[in-house]
């Protein structure tokens, strides 16, 4: 989340600067400006594919879960308690060695 307000921050400052080149005039400055934007539209891409693929794994895993627990639900009941007495059972473990 951190990252994606800093990319967030980089392209309104870079937005800004390209608004305030807008009136300055060669080939240089032209061709800059092209690289730039070109640079910019292809991280907000690369930015908003990467959001959408995390969030279709997302679903993925929880619908996978979801069909594991309505077709299987005392074995996910149990596989849930093995899980959570195994972590409790390590966390006292730690806690007494300290």
């Amino acid at each position: 989340m951190k990252n994606l307000k800093s990319f967030k921050s980089l392209v309104t400052d870079v937005e800004e600067l390209l608004a305030e080149l807008q009136d300055a005039r060669g080939p240089e400055v032209q061709d800059l400006r092209d690289r730039v934007e070109e640079s910019l539209d292809a991280a907000k891409r690369a930015i908003g594919q990467q959001s959408s693929d995390a969030s279709a794994r997302i679903r993925r895993y929880a619908t996978s879960v979801d069909h594991y627990i309505n077709d299987y639900p005392r074995l996910a009941f149990l596989s849930g308690a093995l899980i959570f007495g195994t972590i409790g059972y390590l966390a006292g473990a730690a806690g007494r060695e300290r």
